[in-house]
């Protein structure tokens, strides 16, 4: 049988980088062909350098192997009437204008909607939208996610001069990782339109409006100086950056990674915001830790700096959990997984009412009213 030259295969598609044998290449196929793999020039730069970027974005032969869902966290939301929109909680909707992303993680809880070409909000969409969310008065914050929102300019623009006509929208957040993935088109144009739709009311300060941006940076090696610079130029018009790490095996899943991380953070003016445990979504079990793994981590960073403490949540389909220091576990095992059971802050009624939909699978109303159910927590073998 032939060698298997892994340099070469490397160096012809760095898509392969993890196929050390024929077998490898051949299961890397499969799941190039389930899971679609997408870079950037910037990400492939960077993956050329660091492990803790590969593991991100490059196909594995272990993605093959799954006991997760293709929709985790996204079953217990209603398919809403409007394309686009959702409504989990009483105070915030999301909309998500764009369904692409400039680059794929392997991670992504939302593979069932990017990578799979699925259509944008249309204006129409847009203007339902807006019309609807203005008749929620509890709704006062608005989460523009994706996919990434920052791939239509233009469309991203028009919802935001839609939202802050609304009385009751007083909070908008941008969910993005092109900060990332695609640093250079943060202009000094992009900039100045993005900060004026943060608008304060001195007067009335109930009344005033911001929008912030919510970024995702996972390891340090991701802080080039493009990054860095683009952050800049955001945080200087007075745009608040909040991130949102994703806990990854083998990538920052150790003290001194993430502590270093979030040192970084702060002082680049980006404010560590969520270490969320990675979520059960298909082919992503080889880079789950377990929740406990990261309460480990976590017990570690309260003893740091109270502004380097992120919140750190796993997310059932029924809501975020928040793990405290003194935070214990429920376990049980079940068709091979290991389950942590939780009760939940949520009151199954307000939530059925809200999303227009029973509880999600593995969830249950509780004898007081309370969302409880199953979590499939992470390996850190």
């Amino acid at each position: 049988m032939k060698s298997f030259d892994t340099h070469t295969v490397n160096k012809t598609d760095l898509k392969n980088y993890f196929a050390k044998t024929h077998e490898d290449l051949e299961i890397i196929h499969q799941v190039k062909d389930k899971y679609p793999v997408k870079l950037t020039p910037h990400i492939e730069k960077l993956a050329r350098e660091s492990e803790a970027i590969r593991l991100q974005y490059l196909p594995h032969p272990k993605e093959i192997i799954s006991y997760g869902t293709a929709t985790p966290f996204e079953e217990g939301k209603k398919a809403s009437k409007i394309y686009g929109l959702e409504r989990l909680y009483r105070d915030r909707v999301l909309i998500t204008p764009h369904f692409d992303c400039p680059a794929y993680c392997r991670f992504c809880y939302k593979k069932s909607r990017v990578m799979r070409n699925k259509p944008n909000m249309t204006i129409e969409d847009i203007n339902k939208a807006v019309f609807e969310i203005g008749n929620m008065q509890e709704v006062r914050g608005a989460l523009i996610t994706g996919g990434d929102p920052l791939m239509d300019k233009e469309k991203l623009f028009y919802l935001l001069d839609k939202l802050t006509a609304l009385s009751n929208i007083t909070e908008i957040r941008v969910g993005s990782r092109t900060l990332l993935t695609t640093p250079h088109i943060f202009t000094d144009e992009l900039c100045d339109k993005l900060a004026s739709y943060t608008i304060p009311n001195f007067q009335e300060p109930e009344k005033s409006q911001y929008l912030a941006i919510n970024v995702h940076f996972n390891h340090y090696d991701e802080l080039s100086p493009e990054v860095i610079e683009a952050c800049y130029k955001l945080t200087s018009r007075g745009i608040t950056l909040r991130n949102q790490t994703v806990l990854l095996k083998g990538i920052n899943d150790s003290v001194e990674t993430m502590s270093h991380l979030f040192q970084q953070l702060l002082r680049n003016n980006i404010i560590p915001y969520y270490m969320n445990h990675c979520m059960p979504v298909e082919g992503s079990d080889y880079l789950r830790t377990s929740v406990q793994k990261g309460l480990d981590i976590y017990k570690h960073l309260c003893t740091e700096s109270s502004t380097s403490i992120p919140h750190y949540v796993y997310a059932p389909s029924g809501g975020k959990v928040h793990v405290g220091p003194d935070s214990k576990f429920i376990y049980e095992k079940r068709d091979n997984l290991n389950l942590i059971k939780v009760k939940m802050l949520y009151d199954a009624k307000e939530f059925k009412n809200i999303a227009k939909k029973e509880l999600p699978p593995m969830h249950w109303e509780s004898e007081d009213g309370k969302i409880e159910g199953y979590y499939i927590d992470g390996r850190d073998d």
